[in-house]
């Protein structure tokens, strides 16, 4: 009796040890945190994560089949619950183009956009939800189109010919860049009917203005002072390199002056300004103009040497290219706001490649940073799209798909669209689905919110080991300390004890989740385990 006794009591014993284990299979990252979710920081500098709006791709309105307006106004609340607290709108001035690049009137909204009354209730209601908004403003050309180029060039050829000029054709005979006689430089072309050539470097259709003529300096003036009237935040200055080809020194005097006007207007108005270019010098050097922000390229997809793209090669092994990127975007910057960046209207989309997983890692990467964020719309429910190769541009400005009834706001893509794919479920669906990108992003940005330090600290490095694939940086503003641990591994768990740097507990997570659940579980004190491609908020 006494045996069976004992049998029974060992058998318990196996079986309690094997539900146990049981258990901890079930839970491998031990005890998850309880996160705050839903207290949110009110911004009130520039530092902010912006989203970029191609208008006629994004929400129509009124079902005509193109985006519109009134349409970006309606959803407002979808941008600011997804966490973002400022927009840039893409060209919205009348323009024969369907991307508006091109523009004929710098004062009108395009009919086929809606009307100025509609961009003051969309500045309005953007101001209610303390999102600011910054429109495109391309000074670099005009639209051929342009009434101002064929006066300009009506004058230029009296001037040639030695007539007399009125005072108005004086001051506007070189309102645009022309070149006189035979053996125009590249990038020039010849204007019809006339012997004489006007300068364009992206398109026939697009001539440059001379950035010397004192008019047109009077007119960006105006122009900016027009829309700044109207309540706008600031801009997005479109190719400042071709202010003056081949001239940074007189480029970045213009932008000083650019600079200089919207600050008057606003001491807190925003400018950003896109310089194609990946030497950190070079853009260290425009800094100097006093303009808030230029993209940071180096970061973006488009660049073969992209650090958010090279972290994650040798299966996380060269993280030390994301710590690099990091120190260089915010020393390129100086005393201003780096606007590191993954894609946008002129590259392939950065979730093109099909790898759910990197994509949404390398968004997470990309939130951690400091300065101003900036993403593409769509971005947040997986479009795809690429211009590689001989692929147009249209292909990266696909609509979303918002999957409400009767395929309501949902448009046309623009015309010219050689390729549309939708891999990723609709807006409606995402939002339904925890595991989705829609829900990935949204946390991504609620954890950026809540935590300024990511943003705007100073940054220290406390761990870098390439062959643990772990990082671990501090962030420190006004005071104020965070720890952020990547886990840089795609396939791996790591574990690591966070109070060898000075932490006291764990606040924050992000995690790519699947089929099945993770997180950062605590499975001791202050030692937590961190599933594959996972980051860690420590406070």
């Amino acid at each position: 009796m006494k045996y069976l006794k004992r049998c029974l009591s060992v058998l318990c014993l196996i079986v309690f040890i094997a539900c146990t284990s049981c258990t901890k299979k079930q839970a491998p990252y031990g005890t998850r945190i309880e996160e705050d979710l839903t207290t949110l920081n009110k911004i009130e500098d520039n530092y902010r994560n912006w989203y970029e709006i191609f208008v006629g791709s994004f929400y129509d309105s009124n079902g005509d089949g193109k985006g519109d307006i009134k349409g970006v106004t309606m959803k407002l609340d979808y941008i600011n619950e997804l966490g973002f607290n400022g927009i840039w709108l893409m060209p919205i001035n009348t323009s024969p183009s369907y991307h508006k690049y091109d523009v004929k009137d710098y004062y009108q909204v395009d009919s086929s956009y809606g009307t100025m009354a509609d961009l003051e209730e969309l500045i309005a209601e953007c101001h209610k939800r303390d999102i600011k908004i910054i429109l495109d403003l391309v000074l670099n050309h005009s639209s051929i189109n342009h009434p101002m180029f064929n006066k300009s060039a009506t004058a230029h050829q009296k001037y040639l010919m030695g007539m007399q000029l009125t005072s108005e054709e004086d001051r506007i005979k070189d309102y645009y860049s022309f070149y006189d006689g035979e053996n125009a430089p590249s990038g020039y072309q010849k204007v019809t009917g006339r012997n004489f050539y006007y300068e364009a470097n992206f398109s026939s259709d697009m001539p440059e203005f001379n950035c010397d003529n004192l008019a047109v300096r009077e007119e960006f003036k105006s122009i900016i002072d027009f829309y700044m009237d109207k309540g706008v935040d600031g801009f997005r200055l479109d190719a400042v390199k071709y202010y003056y080809l081949n001239s940074q020194t007189k480029n970045i005097e213009l932008l000083n002056q650019i600079s200089k006007w919207v600050k008057a207007k606003n001491p807190n108005g925003y400018v950003v300004a896109e310089c194609w270019e990946t030497n950190s010098t070079v853009i260290s050097n425009y800094y100097t103009s006093g303009i808030d922000s230029f993209f940071n390229f180096e970061a973006s997809v488009a660049t073969p040497s992209s650090y958010l793209t090279n972290c994650l090669n040798l299966e996380g092994k060269m993280l030390n290219r994301y710590y690099d990127g990091l120190l260089s975007n915010i020393e390129s910057a100086g005393n201003y706001i780096p606007a590191p960046f993954l894609d946008n209207h002129d590259m392939p989309r950065f979730t093109s490649s099909g790898n759910l997983s990197n994509s949404k890692f390398q968004f997470a990467l990309l939130q951690m940073m400091n300065g101003s964020t900036f993403t593409y719309y769509g971005d947040e429910v997986g479009l795809v799209g690429t211009n590689a190769g001989t692929a147009p541009d249209q292909n990266v400005r696909i609509p979303i798909l918002w999957g409400e009834e009767n395929e309501k706001g949902n448009c046309n893509a623009p015309g010219g669209t050689t390729k549309k794919e939708y891999p990723y479920p609709t807006v409606k669906e995402q939002m339904e689905d925890k595991n989705s990108i829609y829900h990935y992003y949204k946390k991504v940005m609620l954890i950026r919110n809540q935590n300024p330090e990511i943003a705007r600290g100073e940054v220290s490095l406390l761990k870098q080991d390439r062959d643990s694939k772990i990082l671990v940086i501090k962030k420190t503003y006004n005071g104020s300390e965070i720890g952020i641990v990547f886990n840089f591994s795609p396939t791996d768990d790591l574990t690591i004890d966070y109070s060898e740097f000075g932490f006291d507990s764990l606040v924050g997570q992000i995690v790519i989740t699947g089929e099945e659940e993770k997180y950062v579980g605590m499975i001791q004190d202050k030692t937590i385990k961190m599933p594959p491609y996972s980051i860690a908020i420590l406070k």
